[in-house]
């Protein structure tokens, strides 16, 4: 099919179940996708072997710094995403968009890509196998903790997967794929839990004793809470020793208990040995120990009651990980607890997002406290800051 054709396609609704699988909202989708192809055919021209892909963001809903330590997570792709519209191309990757990129695939090594999507681009297209050219259409907001580094490696996976592998990689190949290249290639060093809630889609729990992760669906609906990121405007540069100072000290006090990481320590081991631990550790070491296998259990807790429709007491587990996060490690940055503050008695719970001492600040809002929501959240770190996600089903897909 070329891009002329994908078009017309498009205009006589024949994508239109397609779409509204993905977005629900098939005339917004229809739109983003036309717009693409008007782009991909200013850009390139009309080319044969044209496709639609998305790949989404997630966010992290329970399991703070536990993945780094072999423990567990629930997370969820959201309906923010990166829409692209891609041809097949032997020898060349070439992406128009938010994240522009135009390399030769030669097989030799691009240490000044460090840093940069290209470095993504390459390795996941000599992964999967060749090249294409395209255009993206990106909702992710950089920056805001949502893991568009990983959507987008994800995206490029994907593409020259189905274009040169015949698309039989599955979610886990993809996102180990992806992993590799943000930590070898980019320079990131990120866990798995994004790539693999970008590529699984829906909400998932995720246990990292396991290798690769056991990764099983979580039946959480939110309603009739809306979950909202807030931007605290406060930005993550300059915090890598602050992220890796939390793995380190779960990390020594796994060294206490005779093992490399907290995730091979039995939650039994842990609370008989944790007083006397505390007579030969660092009170901060102890303190992340005590988050970290908190932590694990209520990743537990989530897990069943939402299994039982009790959104409400996935709530509760919410809350107390945004409270550990503080008490614990740490990383609740100062404007976070200014917002945590702010919203008591309107948001039904507030955690972190992320790794913290830094980025937005994850809310889940009743419909009619939603404006006073808006007005607090507002009032601190001004407008346009308030980001509202739904846990979307698909993961990185071809549409």
């Amino acid at each position: 099919m070329t891009v002329k054709t994908l078009a017309e396609e498009i205009k006589s609704g024949g994508y239109r179940e397609r779409l509204s699988a993905v977005y629900g909202d098939s005339a917004d989708a229809e739109a983003r996708a036309l717009r693409l192809a008007d782009a991909f055919l200013a850009k390139y021209g009309d080319a044969e072997g044209a496709a639609l892909f998305s790949a989404p963001a997630r966010t992290e809903l329970v399991g703070n710094h536990t993945d780094h330590a072999l423990g567990r997570a629930v997370a969820a792709a959201v309906d923010l995403d990166i829409m692209a519209l891609a041809v097949p191309c032997e020898g060349r990757v070439a992406i128009e968009g938010e994240e522009s990129v135009d390399i030769t695939l030669d097989g030799v090594g691009h240490p000044e890509e460090r840093g940069r999507a290209a470095s993504l681009a390459r390795a996941m297209a000599e992964e999967f196998g060749g090249g294409f050219l395209a255009v993206t259409d990106s909702r992710i907001p950089i920056g805001a903790g949502l893991s568009s580094s990983a959507a987008f490696s994800l995206l490029c996976g994907l593409i020259a997967d189905s274009f040169h592998g015949g698309g039989s990689a599955d979610y886990m190949r993809l996102a180990l794929a992806a992993k590799r290249a943000e930590n070898l290639r980019y320079g990131k060093a990120c866990g798995l839990l994004d790539q693999i809630s970008c590529a699984h889609g829906g909400a998932v729990c995720i246990d990292f004793s396991c290798d690769p992760p056991a990764v099983s669906p979580v039946a959480f609906d939110a309603s009739p809470y809306r979950i909202c990121l807030v931007d605290t405007r406060v930005g993550h540069d300059g915090k890598d020793g602050e992220y890796a100072q939390i793995a380190a000290d779960m990390d020594k006090a796994a060294a206490f208990f005779g093992k490399k990481k907290l995730g091979l320590v039995a939650d039994d081991e842990f609370r008989s040995k944790e007083k006397l631990m505390q007579s030969k550790k660092s009170a901060r070491v102890c303190r992340a120990a005590l988050h970290f296998f908190n932590e694990n259990k209520r990743v537990d807790f989530f897990c069943r009651r939402a299994a039982l429709g009790k959104t409400f007491d996935c709530l509760y587990a919410v809350n107390g990980s945004g409270i550990s996060s503080g008490a614990n490690l740490g990383n609740v940055h100062k404007e976070a607890m200014e917002l945590t503050a702010a919203l008591k008695g309107i948001a039904a719970a507030v955690r972190i997002h992320g790794g913290g001492f830094g980025g937005a600040v994850q809310c889940y809002v009743l419909p009619e406290k939603e404006e006073a929501f808006y007005a607090a959240s507002e009032r601190l770190f001004g407008a346009g800051c308030v980001l509202p996600v739904s846990i979307r089903e698909k993961g990185v897909c071809t549409i």
